[in-house]
């Protein structure tokens, strides 16, 4: 962990305990809604589809084709909490995956002892062991 200073570094290894806490799904979702903005949730996410299109071998131009905002037609739906949202226009925030951010997400991904690969293996392997089942 660099660029962090030791109470920074203890802050945040509190943060990583926290999250090993969750143990569902919902609980998860319950937990980044409160800790990130919209919009910060809108980039994980797109991190996040970004790895798995790089790892099903989709080059750039289809990753940037397939997450291009669209515009939506407004859409009214309830919360986990009970409280009505209402978005409307471009999906995913309106924002636009770059290629700087595909080559960075690629980057760790070709990284093969870094956090992507962990995550990739472990849910594989996760899918294998219920399809044996």
């Amino acid at each position: 962990m660099t660029s962090f200073d030791d109470k920074e570094q203890e802050a945040l290894k509190g943060l990583y305990e926290a999250i090993l806490t969750l143990k569902t799904p919902e609980e998860m979702h319950k937990f980044f809604k409160d800790l990130w903005s919209y919009n910060e949730m809108c980039s994980m996410l797109h991190r996040w589809q970004i790895l798995l299109l790089i790892d099903e071998g989709k080059s750039y131009e289809e990753i940037i084709r397939e997450l291009s905002p669209r515009e939506e037609p407004e859409q009214i739906k309830e919360s986990s909490d009970g409280k009505r949202e209402t978005r409307k226009g471009k999906g995913r925030s309106g924002t636009k995956v770059s290629s700087t951010t595909i080559s960075r997400v690629k980057t760790c991904y070709n990284n093969e002892d870094g956090g992507y690969r962990t995550a990739l293996k472990r849910i594989k392997n996760s899918k294998t062991i219920q399809e044996e089942k």
